[in-house]
């Protein structure tokens, strides 16, 4: 009994059973056994997994952990160091599991490969349908949301320009009210990017009426922070990947906070959504139909096999929409702000390029971000490389896992074994700092013009940059978070003077990717 126990574990994950299965057996000695003998297999299976000819260069075994606890006490150091002593590939256990670490031009091989898929792989460790218990994959799967993405919004970004601006607007006026002419200092710049964001990103994705609602706005800007809170980390756990699952699986269906944002999502929805469906029922000649993501998102409801009720439907896809674009967006936009406060005089130039652009334009220097258009906003080249730099520069080291999905066991070009179900890293710290790749050698600075004129913009990716991923499966969304990125910054910067106030500091640790510091607001017109 306990060994199929063990074996049903590892090999099958049927959430309820698996789950109610954990419960009554760590209650009972029997049970505890169990646990044991699967920590046994574990090991075992550890023991097995080192015997075989894994084709590159391997780190040090350390025992049950492998080398995690030293990559997480100096994440840079441990890239650096151990593709100097072992090349740009090489294999160990990190994060509970054996994966392959590579580096330069043999990450693409992976990232655009169908034998490999990020999905799949940060699921293993984070899976926002589980943890927002939103449904089934196999009806909610990630390829659609990339392909509503591509379908809905990012062919749309010039209509959608000006009612992002408006809403930047108000948001800016709700979070800081009337800013005094001595200024005002604010402690972080992610709460005022994370509201600004949300209320944006909610005017386009359900429209304008609904980004006006408190419950909603609060769901937009908190469901990824609440839920991550409680997703404490636990690294003896990582060595369990299906318990792991269970956990976030867990946490979906019992979690308070899951439960409350759930439900503020859909009284905000409900009597819009059935105003909405009721108006094309009747086919209503005095209805406009609303321009966002919602009312495709209706529509497509009414075309699938409806396996639940719309209110839902549309609870489980906008809880994945929140999760893969607003904590996102805000995150590098506090990222690529945290730099230019900390550039001296980048601000100022950025806002002479700004009156420049206007000027030729038609508009004179006191002209405020109402009048910013997709056209201008495109043409801020020099803010659109300094946010690639700041971009480049993030503390992103051993990143991208990428699961083999092909079932069978794969060999690389460089000669990497990966069996299935396991993982390759992207050294995406090394990609981004390796002179031959990049085409500098002062790539430990900040330089905000690197990429100036250089057919190099922050939506482009490539194997030199890998911030939103690489082919196919790069993220569809780029587009409207670099936008949005762009008109935050710049209707800041129309509106006040920025100034740091003390030192920004930028950590070296993967586990805390944003910078912080207090910075000074000044008005520049009274």
């Amino acid at each position: 009994m306990l060994t199929q126990y063990v074996y049903d574990l590892a090999n099958r994950f049927d959430h309820k059973k698996v789950t109610d299965q954990l419960y009554s057996t760590v209650s009972s000695t029997e049970g505890l056994l169990g646990l044991g003998a699967a920590a046994l297999l574990v090991a075992g299976l550890s023991v097995y997994n080192s015997k075989i000819d894994r084709g590159c260069p391997q780190l040090p075994a350390h025992g049950f952990e492998g080398s995690t606890a030293e990559y997480r006490q100096e994440p840079q150091s441990f890239v650096e160091k151990w593709h100097k002593k072992l090349g740009p590939v090489f294999g160990g256990k990190l994060f509970g599991q054996y994966g392959v670490v590579i580096n330069g031009t043999s990450a693409r091989e992976v990232l655009v490969s169908d034998n490999f898929d990020f999905i799949e792989g940060i699921g293993k460790s984070f899976d926002t349908t589980l943890l927002t218990n939103s449904g089934p994959h196999k009806d909610y799967p990630i390829t659609t949301l990339a392909e509503i993405i591509k379908k809905y919004l990012s062919p749309n970004l010039k209509n959608y320009t000006p009612r992002v601006v408006k809403h930047l607007e108000i948001g800016l006026q709700e979070y800081c009210g009337a800013v005094p002419s001595e200024g005002v200092v604010q402690p972080h710049v992610y709460p005022l990017a994370q509201h600004l964001i949300s209320k944006a990103s909610a005017s386009v994705f359900v429209g304008p009426v609904l980004a006006q609602n408190p419950g909603l706005i609060d769901s937009f800007k908190n469901l990824v922070v609440d839920v991550g809170s409680e997703l404490t980390p636990k690294p003896w756990l990582e060595n369990f990947p299906t318990l792991v699952r269970a956990r976030m699986w867990w946490m979906g269906k019992t979690s308070p906070t899951v439960k409350k944002h759930r439900t503020q999502l859909a009284n905000a929805l409900r009597p819009e959504v059935e105003r909405r469906t009721a108006a094309l029922a009747t086919n209503d000649s005095n209805w406009d139909r609303p321009d966002d993501l919602l009312q495709n998102l209706i529509e497509r409801y009414e075309t699938t096999d409806r396996r639940t009720d719309i209110i839902t439907y549309l609870i489980n896809w906008l809880s994945l929409i929140i999760f893969a674009a607003l904590h996102t967006t805000s995150e590098n936009c506090t990222v690529a702000f945290y730099r230019f406060l900390d550039t001296p005089g980048l601000m100022e130039e950025l806002l002479q390029e700004q009156n420049e652009v206007l000027a030729e334009a038609g508009y004179d220097s006191s002209v405020g971000p109402e009048v910013f258009t997709r056209e201008i906003l495109n043409k801020f080249v020099k803010m659109d490389s300094a946010i690639r730099e700041a971009w480049r520069c993030r503390n992103d080291y051993i990143m991208l896992p990428h699961a083999n999905v092909s079932g069978r066991t794969i060999v690389l070009s460089n000669g990497a074994v990966v069996l299935p179900d396991e993982l390759v890293y992207i050294s995406q710290w090394m990609i981004h700092n390796d002179p031959e790749i990049q085409g500098y050698n002062d790539l430990n600075e900040y330089k905000p013009l690197r990429y100036l004129n250089q057919d190099k913009n922050a939506s482009k990716i490539g194997e030199d940059y890998l911030h939103f991923g690489l082919g196919k499966r790069a993220c569809p969304g780029r587009w409207f978070a670099i936008q949005e990125t762009k008109t935050l910054i710049s209707m800041l910067l129309r509106t006040y003077k920025l100034e740091a106030e003390g030192p920004i500091i930028f950590p070296t640790q993967d586990r805390q990717p944003m910078p912080f510091g207090q910075f000074k607001m000044t008005p520049r017109q009274a």
